[in-house]
């Protein structure tokens, strides 16, 4: 039964509770998939092989002499210099060493490596930047296409670096993977988002972080010495990034086109309609396309905003503001220097290198992706708020915590070092249930149609911002401030407490101007003036759409 039918016979305009319709789980299951995990699998994935990576394009920190002639150097395989040194007659007055190369070998080598690790970062901030031009012409859906292609190209860099005997390939192919995860964040938060019912738009956005912390789970699993973490398979654990990309574009066939897109910014009033009744497994979207149709009135005046017109627009203001401090916090808070660096944190715990460190590293992701299952079971009973306050001021205790416990290590050593490893943990769970997923849901809630687009893409910079100033500043920070790193973390994590506490409001199961109206008197605006002034609205007639909702020209389209 259609719109038309059930006002015709006085139809129930309730809202019917939502499905788990297959419209709506392959969407949003192939969007984070494809997208989200890869973001997360990019992050993680350079530090378990980072040794191997330095030891072939750098050569190792140590080599063999021989009666003081070098045998070793370069990228030697360990099986090309064991054959050297079987080789040669070992007389009893041959000597046999190790010596290191020189005292700036490894600082070379670090800040080698440090400049592929921040490319993805810098390149992430170029990535947000498209996020609303790649939106408006192609549309969510097409927006992931485009951006799949940039993630097989990245990734053929990064598996052939090796064969071509190229570190530049590796640092053009984690920018490539930047500018893919950039986009990622922007576009997957939108689409599902605005394909998702408001009673779990929740639950369904807090999937685009399970996704990031699976991503990170899988990349330390497979950086594992027993799988691809070797010298000679580290190529392929680079490479792997392609995979979800072309399960993705197999599946975008099959993927909703978000019904928003189509009735606000392209004026399909009938497809809107047939996708959203796909989604929702129901005929009654009464109340939603009507939802839509206010927004797109309202929008119509002013078609989509700029950026510049985003900071200027008094309406969307505080909005801004929560939003861009969210994102600055969720970076600065230190969570990706913990899993970039982890190795490198736990080496200055006390913690042995090799298979206690990368074991540490996955407990780490292990408990990151079960605390984020768990906020997804409880995001639409306790809300978004709770969760973000809750969530910080966790990380405000461990990271005190963790500043006690290396300064304990420092001064007795032996099993205190390992308390490093619970404090981690105690971290990431605060992390994981709040200020890991909500910043990007939020950022889809907080915003109007016309709005939406540059403001992901100027959170999107913010955020990737930041996390450049960490990726690369981190190594550099940790030898000056020594125990005492995680209390900057911890000045981020308060200030961020207070600020959310005071200004964030509770927006679950809200619609998008109920959300709107929630900010309006701090912006200074009278309840639904968020919306534009009625003199501005253009008619819906004006737009192709008839006073029912009806579309004249529908019976044109397919």
């Amino acid at each position: 039964m259609g719109e038309e039918a059930l006002v015709a016979n006085g139809g129930d305009y309730g809202n019917p509770k939502p499905k788990a319709t297959l419209s709506l789980m392959v969407g949003v299951a192939m969007a984070v998939i494809g997208s989200s995990f890869q973001y997360g699998y990019n992050i993680a994935v350079v530090n378990a092989p980072a040794d191997e990576i330095k030891d072939f394009f750098f050569g190792p920190l140590e080599v063999e002499v021989i009666n003081n002639t070098v045998v070793s150097s370069g990228n030697i395989s360990t099986s090309s210099l064991n054959e050297t040194i079987g080789s040669t007659t070992m007389s009893p007055d041959v000597s046999v060493k190790k010596e290191p190369v020189n005292d700036d070998h490894e600082i070379y080598r670090d800040n080698m490596y440090a400049l592929a690790v921040s490319a993805f970062a810098f390149t992430g901030m170029i990535g947000s930047l498209l996020v609303g031009p790649v939106v408006r012409k192609f549309g969510r859906r097409g927006g992931l296409m485009v951006n799949n292609i940039i993630s097989l190209v990245a990734a053929a860099f990064l598996g052939f670096s090796k064969l071509a005997n190229s570190f530049p390939m590796i640092v053009i192919g984690r920018a490539l993977i930047g500018v893919f995860a950039g986009l990622a964040t922007g576009v997957v938060p939108m689409y599902i988002g605005e394909i998702s019912p408001k009673e779990w738009r929740g639950a369904i956005g807090v999937l685009n972080q399970l996704l990031i912390t699976i991503g990170i789970l899988v990349a330390q699993l497979f950086g594992l010495q027993g799988v691809m973490g070797t010298s000679e398979m580290w190529p392929w654990l680079f490479a792997f990034t392609a995979v979800p990309s072309i399960l993705q574009m197999i599946s975008i066939p099959f993927m909703p086109k978000s019904p928003r897109y189509l009735l606000i910014d392209q004026h399909k009033e009938d497809e809107a309609r047939n996708v959203l009744v796909k989604l929702r497994g129901t005929d009654n979207v009464v109340n939603e396309m009507d939802d839509m149709r206010q927004e797109a009135e309202s929008e119509a005046s002013a078609g989509q905003l700029t950026i510049v017109q985003l900071f200027r627009d008094r309406s969307v203001r505080w909005q801004l503001i929560t939003v861009l401090f969210l994102m600055v916090s969720q970076q600065l808070s230190g969570i990706n220097a913990v899993f970039f660096y982890s190795n490198k944190i736990f080496t200055n715990a006390g913690i042995p290198p090799g298979n206690q460190q990368d074991l540490a590293s996955v407990g780490v992701g292990t408990v990151n992706v079960l605390m984020t299952i768990v906020s997804v079971g409880i995001i639409e009973w306790a809300g978004r708020k709770s969760l973000l306050v809750w969530g910080f001021g966790m990380m405000i205790f461990w990271c005190i915590a963790m500043t006690v416990v290396l300064n304990l290590m420092l001064a007795f050593g032996g099993w205190i070092s390992y308390l490093s490893i619970a404090c981690v943990i105690g971290y990431i769970v605060g992390f994981a249930i709040g200020p890991g997923p909500i910043p990007w849901l939020v950022t889809a809630e907080l915003f109007r149609q016309a709005a939406r687009p540059p403001a992901f893409m100027i959170s999107c910079m913010v955020n990737w911002g930041c996390n450049f100033i960490i990726g690369i500043s981190f190594p550099a920070v940790i030898k000056v401030t020594g125990p005492w790193v995680f209390l900057i973390f911890m000045v981020v994590c308060t200030c961020a407490t207070v600020f959310l506490a005071l200004v964030l409001p509770e927006t679950k199961g809200k619609t998008f101007n109920e959300i709107s109206d929630l900010f309006a008197k701090r912006n200074g605006m009278k309840p639904g003036g968020a919306r534009r002034d009625e003199s501005l609205k253009i008619p819906l007639k004006d737009m192709g759409v008839t006073a029912d909702g009806s579309d004249p020209a529908a019976g044109d389209r397919v």
